[in-house]
C-alpha cells in the first residue's frame, strides 16, 4: 500500500473541518514576512448605564447609550469590530501575498478571517466564565518580550497596528489560549487502542481474493505483505477517533484480538483488519495531537451551536 493512503488511514482530520488561523498555537505576532496570523478588537457589549441627573436624591435615571462602534459580527451580546476585522483581512491577504500563497479569493479570505475571530471571542468568553484572566500588566509584560526580540515599531508599521489595537488583539489571544489550553489538556494521554494490521486492496476483486487466502489458511501478515511489501499493512497502535475510516475503527474496538474484519469498502479502496491487540496506552506524541485538535473542533462547533452569532458584514 502507498505511503499516501497509510496516511489518509492513519491521520483523522476534524469532522467538520473548517480554515482556521488561531485554534491550536497562540499567536505570535512577530512572525513579520511569514504572518498569516488574525486578531481583533473586542469591544464591551452595549449596556444601558443610569447617572444621576443632579446632587439631590435619585428619582430619575437618564439612559445613556454608548456611540455604537459598526461591527462585523456579534457573538454573544459581543461585537466584533468592522474597522478591525477589515485590517485583519488586509493583513491575512499580505500575509499570503508574502508566502506565495495568495488564492486571489477576497471573499474566502473574509470568511476565514471571520471565523477565526469568532472562534477567539468564544474562546475568551469561556475562560472569563470560568473565571480565568489576563491582567493588562501580563499583556504589557509579553509586549515588552516582543520587543526585546525585533523591531516591534517597524513591524506594527508594516502590518497596520497601532499600540492599542496591538495590546488589546494580544490581550484577547491570550485569554483565549487559556480557554484552549483547558480543552486540548482534558484529552487523556492514556487510552484504550488497538494494534492494526491491514489488507489494502484498491479492487473488490482484490480484496475478495486476499479474503479467499485468509479463510483458507493463510497467514495474514504474508497476505498483507504481498499487497503492500513496504510495510505489510501494519498500521501500529491507533486509539478511537485517530482512523480515517469509521468502518475500520469500528472493527478495531468491536473485533476480538486475533480475529480479522470482512472486506470493507472507503473511498479509497477495500480493506481487511486485523485487530492484533487492544490495549490501554499511551498516546503517540502525533495521535495526541490529532485528537486534542479534534476536541477543540469538537467544542466550538458545539460553542457556535450554543451562541447567538450574528453576522453583519463579511
Amino acid at each position: 500500500m502507498c505511503a499516501g493512503i497509510m496516511d489518509d488511514m492513519q491521520k483523522q482530520t476534524p469532522k467538520k473541518p473548517r480554515k482556521t488561523i488561531f485554534l491550536m498555537v497562540l499567536i505570535l505576532l512577530l512572525s513579520a514576512c511569514t504572518n498569516n496570523q488574525t486578531a481583533t478588537i473586542v469591544y464591551p457589549p452595549t449596556t444601558e448605564i443610569l447617572v444621576p441627573t443632579n446632587t439631590e436624591v435619585l428619582k430619575t435615571a437618564e439612559v445613556i447609550t454608548p456611540t455604537e462602534i459598526p461591527a462585523a459580527a456579534i457573538v454573544n451580546g459581543e461585537p466584533i469590530s468592522l474597522e478591525f476585522f477589515e485590517g485583519e483581512v488586509a493583513r491575512y491577504l499580505a500575509a499570503q501575498d508574502a508566502n506565495a500563497e495568495a488564492s486571489g479569493d477576497v471573499t474566502e479570505a473574509r470568511e476565514v478571517v471571520l471565523n477565526d475571530l469568532i472562534d477567539q471571542v468564544l474562546l475568551a468568553q469561556a475562560a472569563r466564565a470560568g473565571g480565568l484572566t489576563i491582567s493588562d500588566e501580563e499583556v504589557q509584560e509579553k509586549i515588552d518580550s516582543l520587543s526585546e526580540e525585533t523591531d516591534l515599531s517597524a513591524w506594527m508599521n508594516t502590518w497596520g497596528y497601532s499600540e492599542e489595537s496591538l495590546f488589546e488583539a494580544l490581550k484577547l489571544q491570550m485569554l483565549a489560549a487559556l480557554q484552549r489550553d483547558l480543552i486540548i489538556e482534558a484529552v487523556p494521554e492514556v487510552v484504550e487502542q488497538a494494534e492494526l494490521r491491514q489488507v489494502f486492496a484498491y479492487t473488490q476483486e482484490g480484496a475478495r481474493s486476499a479474503l479467499t487466502s485468509l479463510r483458507s489458511g493463510a497467514d495474514f501478515e504474508d497476505v498483507a505483505y504481498t499487497y503492500d511489501p513496504l510495510t505489510g499493512g501494519y498500521l501500529g497502535w491507533v486509539p478511537r477517533g485517530y482512523l480515517l475510516i469509521p468502518a475500520v475503527e469500528d472493527a478495531a474496538f468491536s473485533l476480538p484480538a486475533g480475529s480479522y474484519s470482512d472486506v470493507i469498502e472507503s473511498n479509497v479502496g477495500y480493506h481487511i483488519v486485523l485487530v492484533i491487540a487492544r490495549e490501554d496506552r499511551e498516546i503517540s506524541g502525533d495521535a495526541l495531537s490529532t485528537l486534542q485538535r479534534q476536541a477543540l473542533y469538537d467544542w466550538l462547533e458545539e460553542q457556535r451551536e450554543n451562541s447567538t452569532i450574528e453576522v453583519l458584514d463579511t
